[in-house]
């Protein structure tokens, strides 16, 4: 009688660790998907279409801002985790790490979906519709911070090589400039509702158009 080694299932463990990613992917996934079927319960409750309504222009900003964030959240957990296995515990804590602050942004576009007027989900609770770009506001510096720290301990714990992670620098501007933004316009400037909506959405627009050409290489593999 002889001992026998278990046989090893080539590409067993990047299976694994391809599962492993995607069962945290699937949980982000469903909190941004409450967060959008939040806010389109909020457009047009009465069934008429006006460009005059500000709430139009608040999930308009709020749906073209959210895609980019995901995509980019979503895209960052394959680059530093999908093609290398963590056996060091460093790069297991940010594993976890980057989970729940994934988690966290997703709990913003909830919060953000509940700020725009409307009846929605959750009943007719009324709500100051300034608190949509607050929100917005602090989802974006809160980003950039998330941005910043995991580009520092990315680096720190060779997760990925810095240069593959420099088109953070570039989002961390356009999140503190667009969410500061976001504030000026609704508390420091007297626009009507309409139209701090309807410039709030422009610059939400060409955020996200500069999102994607800063960060083409690192969104599409």
């Amino acid at each position: 009688m002889t001992d026998t080694q278990p046989a090893v299932v080539p590409g067993l463990q990047d299976q694994q660790r391809s599962r492993l990613i995607d069962h945290f992917k699937r949980a982000y996934q469903i909190i941004v998907g409450l967060a959008i079927t939040q806010a389109c319960s909020k457009l047009f409750p009465d069934g008429h279409f006006t460009l005059a309504d500000p709430a139009f222009w608040m999930f308009c900003t709020f749906f073209i801002t959210v895609v980019p964030i995901f995509h980019g959240g979503d895209r960052s957990l394959d680059i530093k985790y999908l093609g290398s296995p963590q056996t060091r515990l460093g790069g297991q804590i940010a594993y976890v790490w980057d989970v729940y602050m994934l988690l966290v942004t997703a709990t913003f576009f909830v919060k953000i979906s509940q700020t725009i007027p409307g009846q929605g989900l959750i009943g007719s609770v009324e709500m100051d519709p300034k608190l949509f770009y607050a929100w917005m506001a602090a989802m974006l510096l809160f980003d950039a911070l998330v941005l910043l720290v995991d580009w520092v301990k990315s680096s720190l714990l060779n997760l990925t090589a810095w240069k593959d992670l420099e088109v953070y620098g570039r989002w961390i501007a356009l999140n503190v400039v667009f969410g500061a933004a976001c504030y000026y316009l609704a508390y420091k400037t007297s626009l009507s509702s309409e139209h701090l909506g309807m410039a709030v959405f422009a610059g939400a627009a060409l955020r996200t158009v500069l999102d994607y050409l800063f960060g083409r290489k690192f969104m599409f593999p």
